[in-house]
């Protein structure tokens, strides 16, 4: 049989929940014929408990290819969780290695788009290893473009790798950009007894008002105020389990007593990525300018230099400027430009990823 006939039985279809042990199978396999992906083979995607609740969020879904009633490549499709980035889907693929250069990834990624123009997604992404010089012309071919390199993104066999961010648009092309905004800070207010600790489960309550109040002061967040935790219990959970184990932490401070800013670390999910820190900080607005933010920076600093990581990255909205300022002060490189990334307030913003790394 031909290589074109092989590809003409090739069948792409959505994947049922049911079949996901062979999913995964196919998952594994797939890893172990190539060193490109952002897993260590044997290592499960984040999506391996539960298929059919990620299908049934309505912006998320598999597709996968089956020849003679074998799954032999596969193409997830991941949707933003929340209001703001509902539009963005992230695409990753794999196809076996046999059936390699026969058209199979092609077809996987054009059935993925013209999914993601019906659910009404606006924008496609995706991460590819700068030496996968193969994927990253296919990906070219397929109308993608680069946005930006991320350095040591990722640690395979003991060796740094950059990833290439790579964006297309395929819609709302009819919604304003966000223009550069800088918010006037309110008179600065004074730091009566300044302190930074780790948040613990009893000042849920607390940091369940600030995050409300924090997320309805600009339009600068991802989250909106009505998609903050629910509940003080909601809160109290949430702080237990950033303090279990030693890869996540949320920190607070405290002004007179009360939260005036957070700060919150987390690191790669895989193994390959667990060199690095995720990095969020939120500051009250009549706080801005009173020298919180780089007094949490500096114990954000201390906390990965403490675990001995390589690499700390945030994102920030293009149009944020007094953040950008303040990160581009913080020693944060820009390395990548997420093009009309997340709809907040009618208009389309930029996200920009940053990043520092250490020795």
């Amino acid at each position: 049989m031909s290589d074109a006939q092989k590809n003409q039985d090739a069948i792409i279809r959505e994947a049922r929940p049911e079949e996901l042990p062979d999913l995964l199978a196919l998952v594994a396999r797939v890893d172990a014929e190539t060193d490109f992906m952002p897993r260590k083979p044997g290592e499960p995607p984040t999506w391996s408990r539960d298929l059919a609740g990620l299908q049934a969020r309505g912006n998320s879904t598999i597709f996968v290819a089956e020849v003679a009633g074998t799954l032999i490549g596969y193409i997830g499709a991941h949707g933003g969780r929340y209001r703001r980035n509902r539009g963005v889907v992230t695409v990753a693929a794999g196809v076996r290695r046999e059936w390699n250069g026969r058209g199979i990834g092609t077809r996987l990624f054009e059935t993925a788009e013209d999914w993601a123009r019906r659910i009404g997604a606006h924008r496609l992404e995706l991460t590819v290893d700068e030496t996968n010089t193969r994927a990253h012309a296919l990906y070219h071919r397929l109308g993608f473009i680069d946005e930006g390199l991320m350095r040591d993104a990722l640690r395979v066999n003991g060796a740094w790798r950059n990833e290439w961010l790579m964006g297309k648009l395929i819609g709302g092309h009819d919604i304003p950009d966000w223009p550069s905004l800088m918010l006037d800070a309110l008179p600065p207010a004074r730091l009566n007894g300044l302190v930074i600790r780790e948040a613990r489960p009893d000042d849920a309550a607390d940091y369940l008002a600030f995050d409300w109040a924090v997320r309805a002061e600009s339009p600068f967040l991802l989250r909106t105020a009505a998609e903050s935790l629910p509940d003080v219990p909601a809160a109290r959970r949430f702080l237990a389990e950033q303090r279990a184990g030693d890869r996540t932490a949320t920190l607070l401070a405290l002004v007179d007593g009360g939260i005036a800013g957070t700060l919150s670390l987390w690191t790669g999910v895989y193994s390959r990525s667990a060199h690095e820190a995720g990095l969020g900080i939120a500051v009250r607005r009549e706080y801005w300018q009173s020298g919180i933010g780089f007094r949490l920076m500096a114990a954000a600093e201390d906390w990965v230099q403490a675990r001995r990581l390589h690499r700390l990255a945030l994102w920030v909205y293009g149009h944020n400027a007094r953040a950008l300022r303040f990160y581009d002060r913080c020693g944060f490189r820009r390395e990548a430009l997420a093009r009309r990334h997340t709809l907040i307030d009618g208009h389309l913003a930029d996200h920009i990823l940053m990043a520092k790394l250490y020795d």
